[in-house]
């Protein structure tokens, strides 16, 4: 009997289902090939030709004539089949070509950047300071006088109009060029061609099907004035815009000559928008096609189902609350009731999953689209779930604040941080810019910012996430709220800018006299800032005690084990393990290895250093089979360090040898490509996500082009990181965070690599997920041999897995040994600070440590960093 094909669907066949899902773009699909088929094949259907001259001179609409004649008795429906056929092919071809040309252009600017990105603005700038419809005029005029018709004159429009494609298509590439699963395939060895035709072209397809088929319409529009000034389509040809053109003398007295040109265009413009909608969401895996009036009697549905409002006894109040997705098998949250007093903080904690972002997003009503929801939310004894737009505004951010997990998204990156305090003060009314700025500079103190004055001039991204975060936090006490939702707002920060910012939320609560629903899956960071703690699981609310009670003696089944994971640095410490010897050559070794930036010019005072000495002279080896973890602050170059031994930054000095080959020549990156691997931080933005897993995992392989069975090798890897076949033809978005990871880890292992280097993998994980891929990891390292070069910022899972801790600060590798040694006994001052600085699980335990915490002894005036001296050329 023959084994079934168990190989994935193509992407062809995913795109085209979800094509068909969306009834709009069917429609759309259905009218465009209707039209496409008149105008192909009406000239041979119907008796009249475009040319045809008959006595029936300006006659109406007749069963002879069905759309009537016009002055010289052409019939107009032999006129509308001969302007469509022309209107479509310059349409088209518009189209077509600008978006080509502005696709191919703006994705190599984008990708490349620096001189290449401003040589190529610099082109768009001039041609769009060009008067188009002058220019179209004149070009058009001499196409026209050289007989070349509709094909000269769309290509002049299309070499007018492909700027506005390069530069949507630009400013969207900029951005995927940072993403992790474009420096992953960098890493994996892939060129810039296939990066920027199998990764950024999918990922931009979005903006490129807006961008062209706004296009069509402009470009008809566009025909029109140029006929109606005598240098479009030249008679007795026709076109669209021509008859309109024709028909505007006479639209009171023969209106039959404006019905026809007028309905086709927009027949056309529809058409062509829907199909493009429905193109965009076939190409988009995680879109999801909705008919708008149904999600609208939705929601009217919903608002008028809502429960009555409770009772005013609690700040917040949530009863019997339920949320349902189509499609899904149980509710993302099962009848949850909760309540918020007056000044209180309530810990949600729970898994990825469990529906704590749910919950706290329909208190700020901020459910995604595609939800439903029943139960009663009250806050401050009013019913929320029947509130419209603008009743919300009057509670979001002056009443209610949200803090975000990920402070780079919560800031407007295109907006100074003065602008931004500015905009948030309006929403209460007006406000001056000195005071909204002197209110900015107080609240930006009270988080112990250094130099607010100056940070009100700069932007997001010239700020660590420590900083940003404090800002978020700052912007939400703008209006005094009376809850503030801090979702997971410290997940991705180190211990210390941690602690730093948990110290903010207390500011911020002490000071505005606010509730707080703190989200987590840290029970480390619960034990030192809840009163009370609600553990979720699968929705529901399996165990809710006050913060002590809980920790001391959990009823339920899964807030014990969640005790048990958590991981605690005292726990490592007093774990009795022998150190493992390692013979033979370093498989890594670092030498010296430096890699300085230059400040912008015009962000530095005149005769101040512009260097920035990111990293400097670090050296030490990896051996086969060893784990290496490095740990240190946000800033202290860890990231630097794994970007120069991964080749996604060169090296100012000093040499990266792999293996004994030194990476120094692109020769030499592209072979040790074959054996090194990486896992990025971010499970949702390390795998591409319009690539099904099939596709990912084949990836390495196609990039070295090794032979053989591609579907075979996927099946295994999946197997090893413990991941259904069925994983093979899914896309990224339909798995959890620890599944995701997983997947990461199975595209790292496909080519059986050397050395895999993880950048906190664990850390945007919750803490049963992260035993999980600890436990895997430690698995394929037995198993495989693979060396692994770990980055993190929490030190109990660094002490966990790695045979050895290197602690960094300022770029320097200050203090490196055996794991037990640095966390039992550290020999650098700084090392004492991280091991002081982390939380511990225990209220009581976490209230002595932070009372006993000192400010920072070190760096100081007596115990300086060495210098690091300037060699090789800073980027």
């Amino acid at each position: 009997m023959a084994r079934p094909d168990t190989r994935p669907p193509s992407r062809l066949v995913l795109a085209w289902k979800r094509f068909r899902a969306n009834p709009m773009a069917m429609i759309g699909l259905v009218i465009l090939v209707l039209l496409v088929a008149v105008a192909v094949l009406g000239p041979a259907l119907w008796h009249y030709g475009y040319k045809d001259i008959t006595p029936d001179l300006s006659r109406p609409p007749s069963w002879a004539h069905p759309l009537g004649t016009d002055t010289l008795g052409r019939d107009m429906l032999a006129m509308a089949i001969r302007g469509m056929q022309q209107s479509l092919l310059i349409a088209g071809t518009v189209a077509l070509v600008a978006g080509l040309i502005g696709t191919l252009i703006g994705i190599v600017s984008g990708y490349f950047g620096g001189m290449v990105d401003a040589g190529i603005m610099r082109l768009v700038d001039l041609v769009l300071t060009i008067p188009t419809i002058a220019l179209a005029a004149f070009l058009g005029n001499a196409v026209g006088n050289s007989g070349v018709s509709w094909l000269g004159l769309a290509l002049v429009l299309a070499a007018l109009y492909w700027t506005s494609v390069a530069r949507l298509v630009r400013g969207v590439s900029l951005s995927l060029r940072e993403m992790p699963f474009i420096k992953a395939s960098r890493v994996m060895g892939a060129r810039p061609v296939r990066i920027m035709l199998t990764h950024m072209v999918p990922n931009v397809a979005d903006q490129i099907i807006v961008a062209t088929a706004i296009l069509v319409g402009v470009s008809i529009l566009s025909e029109t004035g140029l006929s109606f000034l005598g240098f479009g389509i030249r008679p007795p040809d026709t076109s669209l815009g021509l008859l309109i053109s024709n028909a505007q003398t006479a639209v009171l007295t023969r209106p039959w000559l404006f019905y026809a040109p007028g309905v086709l265009i927009i027949l056309i413009v529809l058409s062509i928008n829907y199909l493009g909608e429905g193109l965009r969401d076939a190409l988009n895996p995680r879109a999801t096609p909705t008919n708008p009036l149904v999600a609208h009697r939705r929601r009217r549905r919903q608002t008028a189902t809502a429960a009555p409002a409770g009772t005013a006894a609690a700040l917040v109040e949530i009863r019997d609350f339920t949320v349902h997705f189509d499609g899904a098998v149980r509710p993302a949250v099962d009848g949850v009731s909760l309540e918020i007093g007056r000044g209180q903080v309530l810990a949600l904690v729970g898994e990825s999953g469990s529906g704590k972002s749910l919950t706290s997003l329909s208190i700020a009503g901020l459910l995604p689209a595609g939800s439903r929801a029943s139960g009663s939310i009250t806050f401050d004894g009013k019913d929320l779930t029947g509130l419209g737009f603008s009743e919300w505004r009057r509670y979001r951010g002056q009443r209610i604040a949200t803090i975000l997990q990920d402070p780079s998204t919560s800031l407007n990156p295109i907006l100074t941080i003065g602008a931004q305090f500015h905009e948030t003060m309006q929403a209460a009314g007006r406000v001056s810019r000195s005071e909204s700025r002197r209110r900015a500079v107080a609240l930006m103190t009270l988080m112990a910012i250094r130099d607010p004055q100056s940070r009100l001039d700069q932007y997001p991204h010239q700020m660590s996430g420590g900083i940003r975060q404090r800002i978020v936090i700052a912007l939400a006490m703008i209006h005094t709220p009376d809850l503030i939702i801090a979702d997971e707002p410290t997940t991705a920060l180190d211990v210390t800018v941690q602690a730093q910012v948990l110290d903010a939320l207390r500011i911020a609560r002490e000071k505005t006299g606010a509730a707080m629903l703190f989200i987590t899956h840290d029970l480390a960071l619960v034990a030192g800032i809840a009163d009370r703690v609600a553990v979720m699981r699968e929705g529901r609310i399996v165990e809710q005690r006050a913060v002590g009670a809980l920790f001391q003696a959990p009823e339920h089944d899964y807030t014990r084990r969640l005790l048990q994971l958590a991981p605690r640095l005292d726990r490592v410490a007093e774990m009795q393990r022998e150190p493992r010897q390692f013979d033979g050559n370093p498989l890594l070794r670092l030498d010296g290895l430096s890699r300085h930036f230059l400040k912008p010019r015009g962000k530095t005072k005149r005769g101040s250093d512009r260097t920035i000495h990111a990293l400097c002279n670090v050296s030490f080896d990896l051996m086969p089979g060893e784990t290496l973890g490095i740990v240190g602050e946000s800033g202290s170059g860890k990231t630097t360090l794994l970007n120069t031994v991964l080749g996604l930054y060169p090296p100012s000095a000093g040499r990266v040898i792999f293996d004994g080959m030194d990476l120094s020549t692109p020769l030499a990156r592209r072979q040790a490509s074959r054996h090194m691997s990486v896992v990025f931080q971010d499970p949702y933005s390390s795998l591409d996500p319009r690539m099904t897993v099939s596709a990912l995992l084949a990836e390495p392989l196609r990039i070295h082009r090794i032979a053989g069975d591609a579907h075979r090798r996927a099946l295994a890897v999946l197997d090893r990181v413990r991941l259904p076949s069925s994983a093979l033809s899914r896309f990224p978005h339909e798995f959890s965070g620890g599944q995701r990871q997983r997947i990461a880890i199975a595209r790292a292992l496909m080519l059986d690599p050397k050395l895999v280097v993880l950048d906190e993998p664990v850390s945007a994980l919750d803490v049963s997920i992260q035993q999980d891929i600890m436990a895997l990891l430690g698995e394929l390292r037995r198993e495989l041999g693979v060396s692994y070069l770990l980055v993190a910022h929490d030190l109990a899972i660094v002490a966990e897995l790695a045979d050895r801790i290197g602690v960094m600060f300022g770029g320097q590798m200050l203090e490196m040994g055996e794991s037990l040694q640095i966390v039992s006994a550290p020999r650098h001052p700084y090392t004492r600070q991280l091991i002081d600085a982390v939380p511990i699980p225990d209220p009581e335990a976490e209230r002595v440590r932070r009372l006993r915490q000192r400010p920072p002894a070190w760096p100081n005036e007596h115990s300086p960093l060495p210098a690091c001296p300037l060699s090789g050329d800073p980027a």
